[in-house]
C-alpha cells in the first residue's frame, strides 16, 4: 500500500525530496501537463529539502505565475544564507515587467525589508520605504513593523521611533520591534522606558518582548526591573524555557546576581540547551567563579 505523502503515479503527486521533484519534472516534460508545476515550484522554494536555484528556474516556466509565487521565492531568499538575492530578484522583476507580471503588495515588502535588516543595508532599506509610501502601504501594520525592525537593525533608531510613533494602533509586535531596535543601538534606558509604557497600556507581553527587555536590563545593570520582568514571566506564564531562560541567566549574571542566575538555570530541564549552558558558564567566569565555571563545563560534556 503506497503512502499518501509520497510520490505516486497519479495526478496528485506529493513531493518530499528533490529527487522526487526531479522525477515529477521529468513526468511533466513527457506529458506536457504543466498542472503540477506550481506544486513543484512551491516545494522547491519553501521546503527545507528544496532548492532555491531550481525554484528560480521553475518560476520562468510557470504559465501564469501569481503574487503567491513571486512572494514565496522572495520570502525564501530573505530567510536564506544569502538574503541579498531577494533584493536582486526583486529588481529584476520590477525592471523586466514584460517577463514578470509582478506587482509588489503588502506581503512583498516585509520580506525585502527583512533582507535589508539582515545585511544592514540602510540605503536600500530607505529606497524600499519610498516604494512603500508610493504604493500606499505605509499604514499596513505588518509593513510598518518591518520598517521599524529594518531601521533598528540598520542603526537608525530615530527613524525606527518615527515609524513607531506614527502608528495609530500598536500591538505586542510593534512595541517589541522598537524596544529591540533601541537595545541594538545601545539605548537600554530608553528601551526600558518604552517597556513601562507598554505595560501601562495593557499590551500583552510575549516571549520576544521579554527577551528584548531582559537584554536592556543586562546592558543597563537594571536588576530591579529585571526581577520585575522575571515575576511577570511567572505571573503570565510566558514560559521559563529556551530564549527566555537564557536571557534571564544572562541578565542576572551581568547584574552580578549569580545565585538568582543559578536558580533559573537549575529550574526545569536544561538538557542540551547549549545557549543556557553557555550563558551560565560565561556568567560564572565573568563573576570570578572560575572553578564553578570549569566544573559546569565538565558536566555539560556528559551530554
Amino acid at each position: 500500500m503506497s503512502r499518501p505523502d509520497r510520490l505516486t503515479d497519479g495526478p496528485t503527486m506529493e513531493i518530499t525530496t528533490m529527487a522526487e521533484a526531479l522525477q515529477l519534472n521529468g513526468q511533466i516534460l513527457k506529458s506536457g501537463n504543466t498542472h503540477d508545476l506550481s506544486k513543484l515550484f512551491t516545494f522547491s522554494a519553501l521546503s527545507p529539502s528544496g532548492d532555491l536555484a531550481y525554484a528560480r528556474l521553475l518560476l520562468r516556466s510557470l504559465p501564469s505565475p501569481t503574487s503567491f509565487h513571486y512572494n514565496s521565492i522572495l520570502r525564501a531568499y530573505s530567510q536564506s544564507p544569502d538574503p541579498v538575492k531577494a533584493l536582486h530578484l526583486f529588481l529584476s522583476m520590477v525592471r523586466d515587467s514584460t517577463r514578470f507580471s509582478f506587482r509588489p503588495d503588502k506581503f512583498t515588502y516585509p520580506f525585502l525589508l527583512k533582507s535589508c535588516a539582515r545585511l544592514r543595508l540602510t540605503h536600500e532599506g530607505k529606497q524600499l520605504h519610498g516604494l512603500v509610501v508610493k504604493s500606499g502601504l505605509c499604514s499596513d501594520r505588518y509593513v510598518r513593523h518591518s520598517l521599524i525592525h529594518m531601521y533598528g537593525k540598520c542603526g537608525e533608531p530615530p527613524l525606527a521611533r518615527k515609524m513607531f510613533d506614527e502608528m495609530s494602533e500598536r500591538d505586542a509586535v510593534s512595541w517589541t520591534s522598537i524596544i529591540d531596535g533601541l537595545v541594538d543601538n545601545d539605548m537600554p534606558l530608553e528601551a526600558l522606558r518604552l517597556f513601562e509604557e507598554m505595560v501601562e497600556d495593557g499590551v500583552e507581553v510575549n516571549e520576544a518582548t521579554v527577551v528584548s527587555v531582559l537584554r536592556a536590563c543586562a546592558d543597563a545593570g537594571a536588576l530591579g526591573v529585571g526581577r520585575r520582568v522575571h515575576e511577570l514571566v511567572e505571573e503570565r506564564r510566558v514560559g521559563l524555557k529556551g530564549n527566555v531562560r537564557t536571557a534571564l541567566i544572562d541578565m542576572y549574571t551581568k547584574c552580578g546576581c549569580i545565585e538568582s542566575a543559578r536558580r533559573v538555570f537549575d529550574e526545569g530541564d536544561v538538557g542540551e540547551d547549549v545557549f543556557a549552558w553557555t550563558a551560565m558558564i560565561a556568567g560564572l567566569a565573568s563573576n570570578g567563579k572560575c572553578r564553578e565555571a570549569i566544573e559546569l563545563f565538565d558536566h555539560v560534556r556528559e551530554y
